[in-house]
């Protein structure tokens, strides 16, 4: 069995720079001061560690909502790679961390998969400017410096500790970063359905009564923290405009809105248009009828009592018999599974959950699953790699896997996995899947209750949130 260790904090995040949020922070701390653009054009390059670095090929991207990625690589797989959100003239900081998501990063392509984050909770930090950006010609200037941090690994690409059992990390600094004129390529798959009354987008409710029929409908896919979201905005030739936010990791079924959400949460928004207030759902439902992650297909309908979120406006709105169809942009394989067998009788779960936490500083996953009163349940840090472990009874450090089942959720004892084991066969962490079978005995913790089960020929599937 490998042996895992495990970086404090969320490096699942900082593993996933390329996902965006939908805003940029001041530029503050400190940062790399720029040196002048003396990039030729089409060239990228920049110092590391004093070492000239000139990528033999580039590539950049720009979404139809201004999300830049530029990317200089060498033979072998050496890279530097530029994240931006709301990319235009101007400097970005490139501290990422919190509701800023701008970065960068450095992959030397050595035997440690990770790259050197300008991730601001392990120290990084760094400043990007985008002198240029030409929509005639379709290139990008600037420049760039920043410092990264990874954890540090021995020969074999293992983790290395320090006495306290904590991953070390190691530092690189790159320095006078320059592009000139780098062409880049317009991706409009962005958020999946676009904007502009897309005829395979729909959305229709009624407002007191009276029909609300979208002139315009966009579908997009931010990344609020760590929760991935599905934005469904409409508006009506009057002016009138609505927003539906589900979590990407929702699934089907029925669930209730909340009336103030810091962007994570399911939540229904209505605006009366001529500069009123935006009133939330409350209360509210949605039913999902159809999620499917894989094709980008979500289904639903809703209906929404809509107030002022603060209880400063007398307003009331009824929003009812709302309906809409979305197409965002999907993942191949992406939807939830997970089966197993308990004492030989099949467990096939189609109420999935999937939930992080952070546990010590140790960032989990959790996989919650019912079948009728049975509950399944997984747990395991989110820095697991793809191999072979063994599991625990318990979570104590934060980076143990545990799995226990409960015959009759409210009734009977939970029983935990002794022994047991788990195999993470896929671990798709730019777009979240990670896929994994297993094995466990589940026993009484205490000893007191003689009841074993096994548990056989687990699979799953799960998309993170």
């Amino acid at each position: 069995m490998k042996k895992m260790y495990f970086l404090k904090g969320m490096l699942l995040v900082f593993l996933a720079f390329q996902f965006f949020s939908c805003e940029n922070e001041p530029l503050t701390g400190e940062f790399v001061q720029e040196e002048q653009n003396d990039a030729d054009e089409g060239q990228f390059k920049a110092q590391i560690e004093g070492q000239e670095f000139i990528a033999t090929s580039v590539s950049a991207t720009l979404t139809t909502d201004n999300q830049l990625v530029i990317t200089g690589s060498k033979p072998g797989g050496e890279n530097i790679t530029l994240a931006i959100v709301d990319a235009a003239v101007g400097s970005f900081n490139l501290s990422l961390g919190g509701t800023n998501q701008n970065s960068g990063s450095y992959f030397d392509g050595s035997n440690n998969p990770l790259p050197y984050i300008s991730a601001d909770a392990l120290g990084g930090y760094g400043l990007m400017n985008i002198t240029a950006l030409d929509s005639s010609a379709e290139t990008v200037t600037g420049t760039f410096s920043f410092v990264g941090l990874r954890i540090k690994v021995d020969g074999d690409g293992n983790p290395i500790l320090d006495g306290n059992g904590d991953p070390v990390l190691e530092e690189i600094a790159i320095t006078n970063g320059a592009f000139n004129a780098i062409p880049y390529i317009i991706d409009d798959t962005g958020g999946g359905g676009g904007t502009g009354g897309d005829p395979e987008n729909e959305f229709f409710a009624k407002i007191d009564g009276v029909d609300f029929v979208a002139d315009t409908i966009s579908v997009t896919e931010p990344m609020v923290g760590d929760i991935h979201m599905i934005k469904i905005e409409a508006k009506s030739t009057t002016g009138e405009q609505m927003r539906i936010d589900v979590p990407r990791s929702l699934g089907v079924g029925t669930f209730n809105m909340v009336q103030i959400s810091d962007g994570t949460e399911l939540i229904g928004v209505y605006n009366a248009g001529n500069g009123a207030e935006n009133l939330t759902s409350n209360p509210g439902t949605i039913t999902i009828s159809e999620f499917d992650l894989e094709l980008g297909i979500l289904k639903a309908t809703f209906a929404f009592t809509a107030t002022d979120p603060l209880n400063q406006l007398p307003d009331v709105v009824e929003v009812t018999e709302g309906s809409f169809t979305a197409y965002f942009e999907g993942v191949p394989g992406a939807n939830n599974v997970f089966r197993a067998n308990v004492d030989g009788a099949a467990y096939n779960s189609e109420d999935i959950t999937i939930t992080t936490d952070v546990f010590n500083q140790y960032p989990t996953i959790t996989i919650t699953t019912l079948v009728g009163d049975q509950r399944m349940k997984l747990t395991f840090p989110a820095t697991i790699t793809e191999g072979s472990f063994e599991m625990s009874t318990e979570v104590i450090v934060g980076d143990e896997i545990v799995a226990t089942y409960t015959p009759v959720v409210g009734t009977s004892i939970t029983y935990v996995s002794n022994p047991g084991t788990i195999e993470i066969t896929n671990y798709d962490i730019p777009n979240g899947i990670i896929e994994g079978i297993f094995n466990f005995t589940a026993v009484d913790a205490t000893g007191q209750d003689p009841t074993v089960y096994q548990i056989t020929a687990g699979e799953f599937l799960a998309v993170l949130p």
